[in-house]
């Protein structure tokens, strides 16, 4: 009987006892009775008694990382977000979460939603990035959602969710794709040839811009010798211009000078003057022949 009743009280012991781990807060559920719901104290790390009319819940306060992809091929489900664009082509793609919990907010969150952290995040956080995503990829094309703005709409998606989680204490970290968009087909290839042609397009364009700067810098070189030629011909036809606007201003000067002294040679030369030079260099002599072009001076009118 000992022996019975020591099995009984190991089992409703082991029954009955339950374990907060490391990085994880416990919120008691009261299911029955005056005391049914939630109690607000948190429990931290340890070991407690739940009763039977009680039930314990663990939330993870460190990072988590969770994935919704589709996983049929390895026997499990579709768990995969759709979404449309503005034109109303289904996009199919694996979505990733990553977020904290607030220590202090787990009594929150639980009130909130009545639901573990797992059944949070698969059910309400993944609608919320399920309803973010449709709403703001209504509003882009298909060709931007799949090609440059794939990112803006993740940005996007982001920023909606994060506001609706932070107000309850769950911090989103990132939310990101697993893989490439899923288009149908016949989209998908419509909108690679287009992407390709578009690319061909701006490499022919790249290089019709190499072609005319290539061709600019000749024209600029060409011009430039063309300019330097000028300023050296003009540079030495100013010189010759120069130098021969010199030689005449010297010879000018020259002129000028030589007519000067000349000018004053005359004004100071008089009759007298004439005269006593002759004087002054008459032997006394008088001409042997005379005539009509000898001249004869007057000496008696020299004082």
């Amino acid at each position: 009987m000992k022996k019975v009743l020591y099995f009984v009280l190991t089992i409703v012991s082991l029954y009955s006892c339950r374990t907060v781990p490391a990085g994880y807060r416990g919120i008691k559920v009261y299911l029955l009775g005056n005391r049914k719901g939630v109690e607000t104290k948190q429990l931290g790390v340890g070991a407690y008694f739940i009763g039977p009319n009680q039930k314990l819940y663990t939330f993870p306060v460190f990072q988590q990382n969770y994935v919704w992809r589709d996983e049929r091929r390895d026997g499990g489900i579709d768990n995969s977000i759709t979404f449309q664009s503005k034109e109303g082509l289904d996009i199919d793609a694996d979505f990733g979460v990553s977020y904290s919990i607030l220590p202090d907010s787990v009594s929150a969150i639980f009130q909130k939603w009545r639901r573990g952290s797992d059944e949070i995040t698969n059910i309400f956080i993944r609608n919320m990035v399920r309803d973010a995503l449709n709403t703001t990829a209504s509003k882009m094309p298909i060709e931007s959602i799949y090609g440059v703005h794939k990112k803006d709409l993740l940005d996007a998606v982001d920023s909606v969710v994060s506001v609706q989680t932070e107000k309850y204490g769950i911090m989103i970290e990132r939310i990101y794709t697993i893989g490439e968009f899923r288009l149908p087909k016949t989209i998908e290839e419509a909108i690679n040839q287009k992407l390709e042609a578009n690319q061909k397009a701006q490499q022919t364009q790249n290089e019709v811009k190499s072609v005319e700067a290539e061709a600019n810098k000749k024209i600029a070189r060409s011009k430039g010798e063309a300019e330097s030629n000028i300023i050296e011909a003009t540079a030495a036809a100013n010189v010759v211009r120069i130098k021969a606007q010199a030689e005449a201003d010297a010879n000018r000067i020259v002129a000028d000078a030589q007519a000067e002294a000349n000018k004053k040679i005359a004004e100071s030369v008089s009759k007298e003057l004439i005269q006593y030079r002759t004087i002054d260099k008459w032997d006394g002599r008088v001409p042997q022949v005379s005539g009509q072009g000898t001249p004869f001076i007057n000496v008696g009118g020299i004082k």
